[in-house]
């Protein structure tokens, strides 16, 4: 069984996927995700990370793709771009996590590049903003304003990153089997409603 974990930034989902593997006795698969990715090109995780964002317009990013084609600065035309190879070794470092099974995957659009495959649980994570805003400056202790900010940017990253690259609404309740408030249940709860999802669907 696989559990995909999709979330609004600041819903605690880290820590609920953390107790949903720990219970389920299964592997929790977050940080590890950008290290293989950033092995197979020879990078640092983080490069692996900032090349994720989506935050760049289309415009950008074609703008982009435009350059690396090239003659002067492309190797080959057969090689593609570098944000294509990073997605391709998203998916592949995904689906080798999701063929050991009983794992949790948090983020990496699991759950859509997971979406055909068999045994897997997409879960979305979310809260209202206000909510999410106060968790997160008092996890990190954060002004208003910086918090701010940076919610409302890392979920339109996340929006952004799903619609390029596989068409899907982020939040839209179609992509996703389970929807949990997280404001409303809380860490344990919240991980004993997705425990219990996946127990009934283990002894269906």
């Amino acid at each position: 069984m696989v559990v995909t974990v999709s979330n609004e930034y600041g819903a605690g989902a880290i820590a609920i996927a953390a107790r949903v593997a720990d219970e389920l006795g299964y592997a929790c698969v977050d940080r590890q995700l950008p290290v293989v990715v950033a092995k197979r090109f020879g990078i640092s995780p983080e490069e692996v990370e900032a090349n994720e964002d989506t935050a760049r317009t289309l415009g950008e990013r074609w703008l982009t793709s435009l350059e690396r084609a090239t003659p002067e600065l492309a190797v080959s035309s057969t090689v593609p771009p570098f944000d294509q190879a990073l997605l391709e070794a998203v998916q592949d470092a995904v689906r080798d996590y999701a063929a050991r099974g009983n794992v949790v995957i948090v983020g990496r659009a699991a759950g859509a590049i997971l979406k055909d495959a068999p045994g897997v649980l997409r879960v979305f994570m979310h809260a209202p903003r206000e909510w999410r805003i106060a968790h997160v400056m008092t996890a990190f202790g954060t002004d208003r304003k910086t918090t701010e900010a940076e919610v409302d940017r890392i979920d339109r990253m996340r929006a952004a990153y799903l619609s390029d690259w596989y068409g899907v609404r982020f939040g839209d309740p179609a992509s996703y089997d389970l929807c949990v408030d997280t404001s409303r249940f809380g860490e344990r709860r919240s991980a004993a409603i997705i425990v219990a999802a996946v127990r009934s669907w283990e002894n269906a």
